[in-house]
């Protein structure tokens, strides 16, 4: 699966005009930031803007990806907000479109609902650091959730390696990487068997994937 970054294509992150643009794109899913302001969720990295005309609810988004059937990562800013998006997705009929990543917390499995969720090194950093020696454990870990939800591990590729990455899907381990951007970069992780890869350059990893 290839998820567009949020702003990918230098559209700006969390606008309307990053929807227009990533419409033309073949890619599988969209990635937004989610937080919460006066009990309404909107999309927002840092904070949520100040004025109004320029917020974008999550249910813009959600529409959009109902139309144009894509998935969505939900990247949840805050912990605690799991519960009250998948109750927005479910009232709105695309649980089964969206995928979280984020400040998810292990507290939070139990309301993914429908959804999926890719967990951040925040999840069990706690107990294990994400090292080739602790893949197992971190396996064993997620797994002990019995969660049919709970897909596996988002992980950052700046930080980390293809050794680390042959590891997990040795030991079967779901793995989204995030956000790899370089042309070299893209040609080789499209050929591996991630379960999504992230990146700003859709059109890139759209041509390396269909070549």
């Amino acid at each position: 699966m290839i998820t567009a970054h949020g702003g990918a294509l230098k559209t700006g992150r969390n606008t309307k005009r990053y929807f227009k643009v990533i419409a033309n794109y073949d890619m599988e899913a969209v990635e937004v930031d989610i937080r919460r302001k006066n009990g309404i969720l909107y999309l927002g990295h840092t904070h949520v803007p100040f004025l109004k005309h320029n917020r974008v609810p999550l249910s813009y988004a959600f529409e959009f990806c109902e139309k144009h059937n894509k998935r969505i990562n939900c990247d949840v800013k805050e912990e605690g907000m799991v519960k009250d998006v998948q109750q927005l997705a479910k009232d709105m009929g695309v649980e089964h479109l969206v995928y979280f990543t984020g400040s998810v917390t292990p507290e939070e499995i139990k309301d993914l609902g429908d959804c999926e969720v890719y967990v951040n090194t925040s999840f069990y950093n706690d107990k294990f650091s994400l090292t080739i020696g602790n893949l197992p454990k971190i396996k064993e870990y997620l797994d002990s959730f019995n969660a049919k939800g709970l897909k596996g591990i988002n992980i950052n590729y700046l930080l980390t390696n293809e050794a680390l990455w042959n590891k997990a899907f040795e030991l079967g381990l779901g793995v989204s990487i995030f956000t790899v951007d370089i042309e070299k970069s893209l040609k080789k992780i499209i050929k591996m068997p991630f379960d999504n890869v992230t990146t700003n350059r859709v059109d890139i990893a759209l041509k390396e994937r269909n070549a």
